[in-house]
């Protein structure tokens, strides 16, 4: 993936080439999440999904009616006390995409919005974080990391909290992921099986195949 956005930025797509890669490779954010929605999953259904199969609600009724797509939808509970359930939804640009505060950043930020906008949402034991990823960002973005800072994690680039942290928005670099926090827990991987990431002159469609085999 880090040849991928690095020497195929133009031509890696979010759809076509990352989302299909990250569909196969959820465990990047997480380990023990399952992947519950992805591939442009309406928000409304994949809601009334959650209630009924997570939530084990029969009938869920939503508040409104929230409109937009998700890219991935990641959930697990933890079998602490009643049970903690963590959610995780996933907003993902590609590399040759600034993200801006004014557009992108507002894209998850409404997504937040809309999802507690529901009562099924806002139980005390429920936890959200919203994910933005793409190579960059701009100043607007790094000034909301800056004033964030108070809470901790600002090398993972949290924007955003409220509710006792258990709602949080973190905007994400591709690098931060590849290279600082998977690029050292691989290391030893690399080393012992001497693993050789391809330089071959592939095109991004038959690197996203070759990574989902």
């Amino acid at each position: 993936m880090k040849f991928l956005i690095s020497e195929h930025e133009k031509e890696t797509l979010e759809v076509k080439h990352l989302q299909k890669i990250l569909d196969e490779n959820f465990w990047l954010f997480g380990e023990q999440f399952r992947l519950f929605s992805s591939t442009e999953g309406a928000l409304k259904n994949v809601l009334i999904k959650y209630a009924k199969e997570v939530l084990e609600i029969k009938d869920p009724e939503l508040e409104s009616s929230p409109n937009g797509e998700v890219d991935l939808f990641l959930t697990k509970t933890e079998s602490i006390g009643e049970g903690i359930q963590k959610n995780i939804i996933v907003e993902i640009k590609r590399a040759s995409k600034l993200l801006a505060e004014g557009k992108e950043y507002n894209q998850i930020n409404d997504y937040r919005k809309k999802i507690l906008e529901q009562n099924i949402c806002n139980g005390e034991n429920q936890y959200w974080e919203f994910y933005l990823i793409g190579k960059n960002y701009d100043k607007g973005i790094n000034e909301l990391i800056q004033n964030a800072k108070q809470h901790g994690e600002k090398d993972k680039g949290l924007s955003f909290s409220i509710n006792d942290g258990r709602v949080k928005i973190y905007v994400r670099k591709w690098s931060d992921i590849l290279e600082v926090e998977w690029g050292t827990k691989m290391k030893y991987l690399k080393e012992r099986l001497q693993i050789q990431a391809k330089k071959e002159k592939a095109t991004p469609q038959e690197i996203t195949e070759d990574l989902i085999k």
